[in-house]
């Protein structure tokens, strides 16, 4: 019984140890056998072929060991009968990687029959250069005009023995576009770090949005040694403001509102807008007329459309309120209320007669002379004359006048010293026709000459006096 039972269970040994090394053999990795050169700092890409060698449809999962510096693309796959699919690994040793041999085992396992297969993939690290950037440092990551970006490129020399010329160029971009660039040059010794600080202040003119950082570390030779990214933000900020200007005359106002974006967007498609007294719109001439104009109770609102304003541009909207048609109409409405005023106020001379019209009948002529003023008027000298057709009567019932006879008749003349405000005098004289008249004697004006208080001579008329003569 022991002997049965011993062979038994060795049978079932050697069975399962058939059947382990057919799974076993159920996957194949193919890789290359020769050991690959790596160099730090860069991206490596190796393609990996994996078979599944077994008789049924199988799903693998795949890992890598060590874990450092490797990334695989795909961690597993189902593969039908004898089928080879594909993954790649992707190794980027960092720049201050130290130079050797470097190991890597890739496992494929079998998920339905928990096995696996294994290789080994050969690397060999070479440095390309000893020089390199090991950060870029940034003040903050979110900025407002105003503030200053302070962008700190760190250097760092692993050489034990040997110092290096380096050049360091910085480089602000948004959209691809530079905005900003430093430029520095200096020597590194050997096992030693070095931080650059560059520093730009922003204000309205940098548009809000993302921007990029460059930062690239060149040899004397201008061969890029590294380069290194980095990201920061300058916050949107919406600013328009308004500054209205008035320029005052008699005829005219001219009102200039410009209108500037201190913010660092582009502002587009708003609205200005002006409130006047509803009586303004007659005398409204604006430089840019406005999309509307809207009238609310006793005011009127009229509106701009402004399409599009980019950071620090201006806009001006200029429009005058013309005053000239309502001065010239106030002016002559006051001239004509002063010469109104000055006719009645002005002193007055009014010719009349009284009597016929007949030879060798007297007629009297009145002059009567009235100062409307409310001020004295001096030197008065009043003058009248009488045509050839009839003489003057040398009898004078008021002051008595020169008397100068000419060729074309007889002319009186009366002197008044003063004539006070309101007073009133007549002068009067008489003429006799010398023949008989026949329709109209027609008596011209008389005049007085007159001096303010100021000393201004002033002449004033009456009117022309008519007396009928006989009629046929």
């Amino acid at each position: 019984m022991n002997t049965k039972f011993i062979i038994t269970v060795s049978s079932l040994f050697i069975i399962l140890l058939l059947i382990d090394s057919v799974h076993a053999q159920n996957v194949e990795i193919i890789s290359p056998e020769k050991t690959i050169i790596l160099y730090t700092g860069k991206s490596n890409s190796l393609e990996i072929l994996v078979r599944n060698k077994g008789e049924k449809r199988d799903t693998f999962y795949f890992s890598v060991w060590p874990t450092y510096w490797i990334n695989l693309e795909k961690y597993w796959m189902t593969l039908r009968p004898d089928e080879v699919g594909n993954t790649s690994i992707v190794i980027e040793p960092p720049i201050d990687a130290e130079e050797g041999m470097v190991v890597y085992t890739i496992t494929a396992r079998s998920i339905d029959y928990n096995v696996s297969s294994s290789r080994e993939i050969n690397f060999k690290i070479l440095r390309t250069t000893s020089v390199f950037l090991s950060e870029v440092k940034i003040n903050k990551q979110i900025f407002r005009p105003g503030e200053t970006v302070t962008i700190q490129p760190v250097i760092t020399n692993i050489n034990r023995k040997e110092s290096a010329e380096v050049f360091v160029t910085t480089k602000i971009l948004r959209d691809n576009s530079i905005v900003k660039k430093f430029e520095d040059g200096f020597s590194i010794s050997p096992a030693s770090v070095e931080t650059l600080t560059n520093s730009f202040g922003l204000d309205i003119r940098n548009i809000a949005g993302e921007y990029e950082v460059y930062v690239a570390l060149k040899n004397e030779l201008n061969k890029v040694l590294d380069e290194k990214t980095i990201n920061f933000e300058i916050e949107t900020i919406h600013k328009v403001d308004e500054e209205k200007k008035t320029v005052n005359s008699v005829l005219y106002s001219i009102v200039t509102i410009k209108i500037t974006n201190n913010g660092n967007v582009v502002e587009s498609d708003f609205y200005v807008t002006e409130s006047l007294p509803l009586i303004s719109k007659n005398f409204f001439y604006p430089e840019i007329e406005p999309i509307q104009q809207e009238e609310k109770g006793n005011r009127i609102v009229y509106t701009w459309l402004i399409k599009k304003l980019a950071p620090t541009e201006s806009i001006t909207i200029t429009y005058q309120l013309r005053f000239t048609n309502l001065v010239l109409v106030s002016c002559l409405l006051i001239i004509i209320i002063v010469w109104v005023v000055w006719l009645f106020f002005r002193p007055q001379l009014r010719k009349s007669y009284m009597g016929l019209l007949a030879e060798g009948r007297e007629i009297t002529i009145s002059l009567n002379l009235k100062n409307r003023q409310r001020k004295t008027i001096k030197d008065i000298i009043v003058h009248d004359s009488v045509p050839p057709l009839a003489a003057v009567v040398k009898k004078f019932d008021t002051l008595v006048p020169s008397l100068k006879r000419k060729v074309s008749g007889t002319e009186l003349t009366w002197k008044i010293k003063e004539l006070r405000a309101k007073e009133e005098r007549v002068l009067t004289y008489r003429i006799k026709p010398t023949i008989d008249i026949l329709g109209k004697l027609k008596l011209p004006k008389a005049h007085v000459i007159y001096k303010t208080k100021k000393g201004k001579k002033r002449r004033i008329l009456s009117k022309t006096v008519s007396i009928m003569g006989k009629v046929k």
